[in-house]
């Protein structure tokens, strides 16, 4: 019997042992901090921030940490992205920003960071596509409207969160194509120009679906046009910007989540695979969709491909599109 009783207290401690440390092991790998701290370098309310809040908690869940949202606005993101980029290399700094963030480098000259260096992708989140909107009063009902305008005016001034941002580089490029005139007015984010654009003071203006939609649904804001090939099932209501005639580059915004370079692979694998199995869920699917993002469930490799991908395709426009920053 004793024989007996102690092969069965054997094996019961091997399975315990083998419980506790499988589960300690599942993330082991995950930031070896109690609190992650996501940083947005964008006003709250806007596109970026809604990502972040998005996945905070069940990212937090998963991991069984504390996760913080912290926004640091200025400089188009670059003071948030920089605190991101000069953060110990260990997975408790991360930072929300967008796929396009290799074009900056030809834009600003003194960064704080260098994004082809200092940051690596963990996954996607979300993708949004930018509108143009004006006033639900404005007498414009589509672009050739505000090309007209532009043309009889001079000139027209609008509204869009920051330089080089795919909003900003889309309404760029319509002026070019279309030989329009249009002077940007720069804000520290999405939601701090809804105000001035719903009461008129300025003309237009151009931010992601998800800057917006709540307004245009309720009537406050009148969408123009999405900047891209084709309507977005996000807002099929909008006509593209090509179907009016008017090809333009493609405003989408991709948003993902980045760590300090130098962060370790596994902390990078454990966190990629984690936020992909998130976003990728129904119920946040769905809570993105409601919010004007089209969930983009990919893993640190396959957004690595992505930003490079748009990099490439993004550095000949806009060294064309000469926005050095002065």
């Amino acid at each position: 019997m004793m024989r007996i009783g102690t092969a069965i207290a054997a094996v019961c401690m091997e399975v315990f042992l083998g419980v506790c440390l499988g589960s300690a092991g599942a993330f082991a790998d995950a930031p070896p901090c109690p609190q992650i701290k996501i940083i947005v370098p964008f006003s709250a309310g806007g596109a970026s921030d809604l990502t972040a809040r998005v996945v905070a908690d069940p990212l937090g869940k998963a991991l069984k940490k504390t996760i913080v949202i912290e926004n640091k606005v200025g400089a188009t993101g670059n003071i948030g992205t920089a605190v991101v980029a000069k953060s110990a290399p260990d997975g408790c700094t991360l930072g929300v920003n967008v796929a396009a963030i290799l074009s900056y480098k030809y834009i600003f000259s003194d960064l704080g960071y260098d994004p082809d260096k200092d940051l690596v992708p963990i996954g996607g989140v979300g993708k949004s596509p930018s509108l143009i909107l004006t006033s639900a009063s404005s007498p414009l009902k589509n672009l050739k409207d505000l090309v007209a305008l532009s043309k009889e005016k001079g000139g027209l001034s609008y509204a869009t969160a920051g330089l080089g941002l795919s909003p900003h580089l889309a309404v760029v490029e319509l002026a070019r194509v279309s030989g329009a005139k249009f002077d940007s007015v720069f804000y520290r984010g999405a939601p701090d120009f809804m105000g001035d654009l719903m009461t008129g003071r300025v003309t237009f203006g151009s931010t992601a679906a998800a800057n917006s939609m709540p307004l245009v649904r309720e009537g406050k804001l009148k969408a123009l046009a999405v900047m891209q090939a084709e309507r977005s099932p996000l807002a099929p209501d909008v006509p593209s910007s090509a179907e009016q005639g008017l090809s333009a580059l493609d405003g989408s915004s991709h948003f993902m989540l980045f760590a300090p370079a130098n962060t370790p692979k596994d902390t990078i694998t454990t966190l990629s695979t984690e936020l992909k199995k998130i976003v990728g869920d129904g119920a946040t699917r769905a809570r993105l969709h409601e919010l004007g993002f089209d969930a983009s469930p990919i893993d640190a490799q396959e957004a690595l491909a992505v930003v490079r991908k748009l990099g490439q395709d993004l550095e000949p426009i806009v060294k064309a599109l000469d926005l050095k920053s002065k």
